[in-house]
């Protein structure tokens, strides 16, 4: 009977001293600043920025879907933008894409129209605005995301178009404005997030491909040719339902590798490039509830490429800081930003060398501009935007 004394003194111990403090991580402090804010249409979703003017001041558009239209807002290069130029679409734009499709030197834009089914191309008019072409692409039925990129390697940017039922669609530009009748690829899987890149180094741009919904899930990557035409790969694990895919380079060893968003699991799936035509699938990570939107870059400038994430649910952004090795902290950075944040564009908008975010708030109809706040001997990587999002 003995236990009873140790019980008791055992007891006495933890009301006298308390119970030792849980072992808590240190808070990260926020890494940006919520500084403007820009009226759009109604419902802004995807979201790029670019030098359209070519004035070394970046420049941003965002598709508004319930308003069919996107709105096109010059820098200023001190984190302001002029007031929006508004350009009809199609009904129900949800992508943009980005590319000097008439090979004047300028960037212009392509518009995926998800209620119309179509693909509209603005061309830059080198003054500071956008004309539409005659021609109206129909890739087919339900287009989902869509990406640009040089498939035939003529010099000439094409789109590629991820559609519901199985299929993706490359549409091959002709240089000037105007492109070829659409080819269709089959995939494994109901595609939904799209993006480009050279996987296996072999200066051929290659596909990579989230597949959903029912049936096969994970990512699927079109290796192409360099003439317009593509190798399929199998599926590789990659988030359950994936919706979003983002180039990424987690480990510095020179090879693109994937992270992926799965909205409804709250997950995200890094693959790792095995240079070898394959990828291996880390644990899935969570960066905030309902990951909707991810974009890649070096917001510290550490050297390792972060991610940030739209938590539409939560009206917030969350930052992840990438460890080097596939792997991000936790828990993420959180930043409060408008309500139902969805689409983000990622660039130096004030000209101070640090890298900013642009977000578009759907319910409250603006962008919010978030720019870097207290950082210190920053080495911020190049723009670079390959991302996807779904409707």
């Amino acid at each position: 009977m003995k236990k009873y004394p140790i019980l008791i003194s055992i007891v006495l111990v933890l009301v006298l001293f308390g119970c030792p403090p849980p072992q808590t991580q240190k808070k990260m402090p926020r890494i940006f600043l919520l500084s403007n804010t820009l009226e759009t249409g109604i419902e802004p979703s995807f979201i790029i920025t670019d030098d359209f003017n070519r004035n070394r001041m970046l420049d941003l558009v965002v598709v508004n879907t319930g308003g069919h239209s996107f709105s096109f807002y010059k820098g200023n290069g001190d984190g302001s933008f002029n007031d929006q130029l508004v350009y009809k679409t199609g009904r129900g734009p949800i992508c943009l894409a980005v590319a000097d499709y008439n090979n004047d030197g300028y960037k212009d834009i392509s518009v995926l129209n998800y209620e119309d089914q179509t693909v509209q191309i603005f061309l830059n008019t080198r003054l500071g605005s956008f004309k539409k072409t005659k021609q109206t692409l129909k890739p087919g039925k339900i287009p989902i995301n869509m990406i640009s990129g040089d498939f035939n390697n003529d010099g000439n940017p094409d789109i590629a178009v991820t559609m519901r039922f199985y299929q993706v669609v490359i549409l091959l530009g002709k240089g000037n404005g105007f492109f070829k009748e659409p080819v269709t690829i089959n995939v494994k899987g109901q595609p939904t997030g799209i993006v480009v890149g050279d996987y296996d180094k072999d200066n051929n741009i290659d596909i990579a491909v989230g597949l959903a919904g029912s049936g096969n899930t994970g990512v699927q990557i079109l290796w192409g040719k360099g003439n317009g035409k593509f190798d399929s790969s199998k599926v590789f694990k990659g988030g359950k339902q994936p919706l979003t895919v983002v180039n990424i380079d987690v480990n510095n060893d020179g090879y693109l590798d994937i992270v992926t968003s799965s909205n409804s699991l709250h997950a995200l799936t890094t693959l790792i490039n095995n240079k070898d035509k394959t990828f291996t699938s880390l644990r899935d990570f969570a960066s905030g509830n309902f990951p909707k939107f991810v974009v890649a870059a070096d917001f510290t400038g550490d050297g390792l490429v972060d991610i940030a994430v739209t938590n539409a649910t939560d009206d917030q952004i969350s930052v992840s800081l990438g460890k080097g090795d596939g792997t991000f902290t936790y828990p993420p950075i959180y930043h409060r930003v408008d309500e139902h944040p969805q689409g983000m564009a990622v660039g130096d908008f004030n000209g101070d060398g640090l890298l900013d975010i642009a977000t578009a708030s759907r319910d409250k109809n603006i962008i919010d501009i978030l720019t870097k706040k207290n950082m210190i001997n920053p080495k911020p990587n190049p723009i670079a935007t390959e991302t996807s999002k779904t409707g």
